[in-house]
């Protein structure tokens, strides 16, 4: 991706659709992979990886860059809200530059309202800095 720091990790997990890393921070990095449809199956999958990743003991904040098109179906989208409730994440920042996905973005997490604080940013700077506060405190 375009503009994305190099960051350091200890793991990773990749599925067919994300790759997972867990940052020496203490973050999760999620990064769509291009052109990918997330589904049901393929969303249950990417639950297993980040279980596989960190497990399920500890909650991480989560960073998610969210410019390469990844299409979630409404299938998809229901598993999202399904499992939210047992995902190890204590908060979600996605990095989107493109406007058009940032206004979906926007729509989505206003009229579904996750379970987890989750805010949009513009660069991976902001993102990090509003992540920070999450870092050791779940």
């Amino acid at each position: 991706m375009e503009n994305t720091p190099d960051y350091q990790f200890t793991k990773e997990v990749v599925t067919n659709t994300i790759r997972l890393r867990l940052l020496t921070n203490g973050v999760i990095h999620y990064t769509y992979l291009p052109n990918s449809e997330v589904d049901d199956v393929q969303h249950r999958l990417n639950y297993e990886g980040l279980l596989t990743l960190v497990g399920n003991k500890k909650k991480y904040p989560a960073l998610l860059d969210g410019d390469d098109f990844a299409n979630v179906t409404p299938e998809g989208r229901r598993m999202v809200r399904e499992l939210e409730p047992f995902i190890p994440v204590s908060a979600r920042a996605m990095v989107i530059k493109v406007l058009g996905q940032r206004i979906l973005a926007n729509f989505y997490i206003r009229f579904h309202q996750p379970i987890i604080p989750t805010k949009i940013f513009d660069n991976h700077q902001e993102a990090q800095e509003w992540l920070n506060q999450f870092i050791n405190h779940s």
